[in-house]
């Protein structure tokens, strides 16, 4: 069977459909990085400071910097073990706040 590449336009969005696991594979594993990116947007460019947070940043090195730093100084064992308090006060002015 022949391997098939649908390429569709919903709205303002494209999207790439594909018949073949095989290919959907190379899409999502070999050149995940060519699609991981966001489109840009007015709302975030404002709200970000130009992509400077991790979630709008484009994937590159300075991303990989950024997340690496968050998994050793925030989600670490140690990290979360230490800000549990703070967790656990947020958490309770947010339900205070419903």
């Amino acid at each position: 069977m022949a391997h098939v590449l649908f390429h569709l336009r919903y709205g303002v969005k494209d999207v790439v459909v594909t018949t073949s696991s095989s290919v959907a594979s190379q899409f999502l594993k070999t050149f995940d990085a060519n699609f991981s990116d966001r489109p840009p947007s007015t709302g975030a460019d404002i709200h970000t400071y130009s992509y400077k947070d991790m979630v709008f940043l484009p994937y590159g090195s300075t991303w990989r910097m950024l997340r690496k730093l968050c998994f050793v100084h925030l989600f670490s064992n140690k990290a979360m073990h230490t800000l549990r308090r703070v967790r656990e006060e947020e958490m309770a002015l947010l339900v205070g706040r419903l």
